[in-house]
């Protein structure tokens, strides 16, 4: 059991990267507003507001889905460089994991 519980941690610290397996974790309200997504956890009392790609982003994180599809999915919906999308998919999904928003899963 401790050694579950610290697979748990490591996994969590890992650096995200483009074949990590994401996915909304449970515990939060969401309300969509025109193309955004405002999300409340009420345990911790907390808002967060999403813009029109970062919902798209949550949105297709509905189920299990590696980063590298995300970023594929968003390559063919926004005009965006390959390089930039990443950057910016991992740099926003390391900010929703670390407010508890999505979790990382054991690779498909």
């Amino acid at each position: 059991m401790v050694t579950s519980r610290v697979e748990q941690t490591v996994q969590r610290f890992s650096a995200l990267s483009r074949e990590t397996v994401v996915a909304r974790s449970d515990g939060f309200i969401d309300a969509e507003i025109d193309d955004d997504i405002v999300l409340f956890n009420i345990e911790k009392g907390t808002c967060y507001g999403l813009n029109r790609v970062g919902s798209r982003i949550l949105r297709l994180l509905a189920v299990p889905t590696r980063i590298r599809d995300v970023c594929e999915t968003l390559l063919t919906e926004y005009k965006v460089e390959p390089g930039t999308c990443e950057r910016q998919v991992l740099d926003l999904l390391e900010e929703l994991r670390a407010e508890g928003v999505i979790s990382t899963l054991e690779k498909k």
